[in-house]
């Protein structure tokens, strides 16, 4: 297929096809935007329970998310054990809305870019029979450019929708396993915190 007849196809399904260029582009900078997030921030229960078994002081070495609920409950310290469980809940629950941000979004593009390539496929078809319609017969000439336009809006539609839900999969698992061992840790930096 030559550039030209790719224009062509792009202009006549433009309206479904920008939307999911749009969508493309927009789930990369998801993806990509997560994936730096994600790479900054780890929780290791191993080394988080070394460490807080140690001192205070070593509280503070803590990367994020950990060090945002060990500082949580470093401000309750000396106040009663329920408000030093309400603070630090507060605190995971921050980190764990800060983790899922963006990735629900990447779901919906998922599950909506092969319906809107499915649009562009039906209008694709429709213009195919309008062409007949209009010559009064049929013949590949007629057709190719409905058909080639609907061939293009199904597969750019599951280009978008294939590598966004991987994507989503991906976040899903991080953030459920990164909030089981954050809870793990919360309640450790809990019981370090109300010693006294």
């Amino acid at each position: 297929m030559d550039a030209f007849a790719l224009k062509k196809i792009f202009l006549l399904g433009w309206p479904v096809l920008s939307v999911l260029l749009f969508c493309s582009v927009l789930s990369l900078a998801l993806i990509l935007e997560r994936l730096a997030y994600f790479r900054k921030r780890k929780v290791d229960v191993k080394d988080f329970l070394k460490k807080v078994r140690g001192s205070e002081k070593s509280l503070t070495s803590l990367g994020e998310p950990l060090a945002s609920v060990a500082r949580a409950a470093a401000e309750c310290q000396g106040k009663s054990r329920g408000n030093l469980d309400l603070a630090v809940d507060r605190a995971v629950r921050m980190q764990v809305s800060e983790m899922e941000r963006s990735v629900p979004l990447l779901g919906t593009i998922a599950s909506a870019a092969p319906f809107i390539g499915l649009l562009g496929t039906v209008l694709g078809i429709i213009r195919a029979f309008r062409s007949i319609e209009v010559s009064g017969g049929g013949g590949p000439q007629v057709v190719a450019g409905g058909i080639a336009e609907a061939l293009v809006a199904t597969a750019l539609g599951l280009f978008v929708a294939i590598p966004a839900l991987v994507a989503y999969n991906h976040f899903s698992t991080r953030i459920r396993r990164m909030t089981e061992d954050l809870e793990i840790c919360a309640d450790e930096i809990v019981t370090f915190f109300s010693k006294d």
